[in-house]
């Protein structure tokens, strides 16, 4: 039943993907579904080395090839043909327009959601995004950053705050200079309404093998209305001065949560490492932790550095939680071997949760279940559902019931997927998956939420024995190619979960932004990114907000767009 594939790409990130992919495992053996594809933002002698340098990629940024036009272009000066959204709300305030490249006269994208409610305050919501809106004058285009969004409403209303010092247009000094953009954002909240947000910081200029990153965090004390200078987890590439130094690491894909009693912050990341010729050697889950509100951070611990009981350390996809008596839960997707060389029939993916009981400094893993990889697709060089361009991946999310001390942990993937004998993808079915715990070693059977169509990039959150899990479908397009975002929610543990209810008033096209050529057939591709994943949070008032991009723009203001978007949905 496993389909062998091509594993590992030889530039991806959770930022930014490759334009080319080798078929190998992380020690250049060929492997089978359900293993994972282990991404590796390595360079050497990589020509998409001069994209970067040049162009920049489409997954973070603005093309600058004079030759394509996004989707996006096709609308300006049109009506645009989206209805009223309500009660879908648009988070995005005061957008930019893009100044240069495949997307000139589009509104900026905004993707890769995230969202927390005060503990204290369910009217209180922070969420984040990349943010396309500033323009980078040293690149000479628009490029990903962190912006803030803001409700004191509920999510009726929002506010957009730039996050200061982040990157170079952003300001930054020190070796925050040095970096170009910022993406892979994370909020969440603590006690006393400070709220923090995380992100990898990096710059577009290889230093040796690797780009050089960072780790950085930003603090709020008012429930997100200001925000101060970030702190630094973690530097790679460059020194104080922001000068480049050769690095054989990436820091990529983090998350961050705070224990509710204590106020410790915890990050967590992938740690890429490459040999001198930059080489993928390894990809661990670490992290970090901060004792005094985010000022100073401890030296990582990686959570699955050793091979223990078949647990390799070619990871993905963290994320955390911690629990109601201060114990540290940290999800993730790994590769699961008989040995190192992952070159065994029986290797497989699989969905971990790591769960640490001494404040982060050591780790049991335990798994939760098999996690099967989306179709490869060679055109693009991602994972990809049939028929659509962005990449997609079967990273977990993890949620704790503060009340009940309850752990969710979902994911899609397509184990459920139709395969022609030779094993090559006929059609993708992407499922959402679900597993609870009460104490993180334990775990449920597998609820499966999903239906004939694809569905994808799931969060969870949950409060008082009541959970919400939120993903996109394709089940309301007849086309199968539009995505609308949708959610389940039941109380307690029933045998089975409720249908799928609609989230977004209208089906819509996500092939309006980021444009590339196909790797294979020479094409234009519309619509290669549209994030790595999406957001929930449930408040104690009982209403769920979830957070996706949204392909609609603001109708009757702008023309298509990807935007932030949200709604409040009580479970009472």
């Amino acid at each position: 039943m496993f389909k062998l594939m091509t594993v590992l790409a030889l530039a991806m990130s959770a930022l930014f993907f490759s334009s080319q992919a080798l078929a190998q495992g992380a020690n250049g053996t060929p492997r089978s579904r359900p293993m994972m594809k282990h991404v590796a933002p390595t360079f050497g002698s990589n020509p998409l080395l001069s994209a970067f340098s040049e162009e920049g990629d489409d997954a973070t940024s603005i093309s600058l090839d004079p030759t394509l036009s996004a989707l996006c272009q096709d609308f300006l000066g049109q009506p645009n043909p989206y209805a009223n959204p309500a009660p879908n709300v648009d988070a995005i305030v005061n957008d930019a327009v893009v100044q240069t490249g495949s997307q000139t006269g589009c509104s900026s994208a905004q993707n890769e959601t995230t969202i927390d409610v005060n503990p204290n305050n369910p009217t209180n919501l922070v969420a984040g995004a990349n943010d396309y809106r500033l323009f980078n004058t040293r690149e000479n285009r628009n490029d990903s950053t962190a912006v803030a969004y803001t409700s004191a409403n509920g999510g009726a209303t929002w506010t957009n705050v730039v996050l200061p010092h982040l990157n170079f247009p952003t300001g930054a000094t020190g070796p925050l200079s040095a970096m170009d953009a910022a993406g892979d954002p994370a909020v969440a909240f603590g006690p006393n309404n400070t709220v923090y947000y995380a992100n990898i910081a990096f710059s577009r200029v290889p230093s040796g093998n690797q780009l050089p990153s960072a780790i950085v965090v930003s603090k709020s004390t008012d429930g997100g209305l200001t925000w101060g200078d970030p702190s630094i987890v973690q530097l790679d590439g460059v020194d104080s001065s922001g000068n480049p130094v050769t690095t054989p690491f990436f820091n990529d894909k983090e998350w961050i949560a705070v224990d509710p009693a204590s106020g410790a912050v915890y990050v967590t990341w992938t740690r890429y490492a490459f040999d001198s010729s930059g080489n993928f050697i390894r990809s661990p889950i670490v992290v970090s932790k901060s004792t005094d509100g985010g000022t100073t951070w401890s030296p990582f611990v990686e959570v699955n550095g050793t091979f223990v009981n078949g647990v390799t350390p070619y990871s993905q996809g963290s994320n955390p939680k911690v629990g109601r008596n201060g114990d540290l839960y940290i999800a993730y997707e790994t590769s699961i071997c008989q040995t190192l060389a992952c070159n065994q029939p029986t290797d497989h993916d699989a969905t971990v949760v790591a769960k640490s009981t001494n404040g982060g400094s050591t780790f049991t893993n335990t798994v939760v279940g098999t996690n099967f990889d989306f179709p490869f697709n060679e055109d693009t060089g991602t994972l990809a559902l049939t028929g659509e361009n962005f990449r997609i991946n079967s990273y977990p999310q993890l949620s704790i019931d503060s009340k009940t001390g309850r752990l969710y942990v979902t994911w899609a993937d397509d184990r459920n997927g139709q395969y022609a004998a030779d094993g090559e993808s006929i059609k993708s079915d992407g499922d959402v998956l679900l597993s609870t715990s009460a104490n993180g070693t334990a775990w449920t059977k597998l609820y499966t939420i999903g239906s004939s169509a694809d569905e994808v990039f799931p969060a969870v959150a949950a409060y008082n024995a009541r959970f919400v899990v939120s993903y996109y479908t394709r089940a309301y397009d007849p086309n199968g190619i539009n995505l609308d975002f949708a959610y389940t929610s039941a109380t307690g543990l029933p045998n089975n979960l409720p249908n799928p209810t609609r989230i977004t008033t209208e089906s819509q096209n996500p092939q309006v932004q980021f444009v590339g050529i196909g790797l294979q057939s020479g094409t234009v591709l519309q619509g290669e990114f549209i994030g790595d994943y999406t957001g929930v949070t449930l408040g104690s008032d009982l209403v769920a907000h979830p957070m996706w991009t949204d392909f609609r723009g603001r109708p009757g203001v702008n023309t298509p767009n990807q935007d932030a978007y949200t709604q409040a949905i009580p479970l009472k």
